[in-house]
């Protein structure tokens, strides 16, 4: 469960941290539409949580449904940074067992 956690608090920092740039500092001229931003915030806040609440008890399905969700964003506006981290945490959550479902 190590890696899901680490990879749903990394991802989701950043993500919120872009999320929260967009509305904070308009002189970076980060080309995020508002929608966009406001995404970021919530799925940032999504994978932080998945990583905290009971230790991580959910972040495996976290890290997989956000996943799923950053997959459809990003195929509709041909985004690839969103498909990419989209693969990654759907394939972090389909594929690496947690430590309470190994034997």
């Amino acid at each position: 469960m190590k890696i899901h956690r680490i990879w749903a608090s990394v991802i989701g920092l950043a993500s919120l941290t872009i999320g929260i740039l967009r509305f904070i500092v308009p002189t970076l001229n980060l080309s995020i539409p508002p929608l966009d931003g406001i995404i970021h915030i919530v799925t940032g806040a999504g994978f932080i949580a998945g990583a905290c609440i009971n230790r991580g008890k959910y972040v495996k399905n976290t890290n997989l449904w956000l996943g799923v969700f950053y997959i459809v964003f990003g195929a509709t506006g041909s985004n690839w940074p969103h498909i990419i981290v989209g693969v990654i945490s759907s394939l972090i959550g389909l594929t690496i067992k947690t430590a309470e479902a190994e034997p």
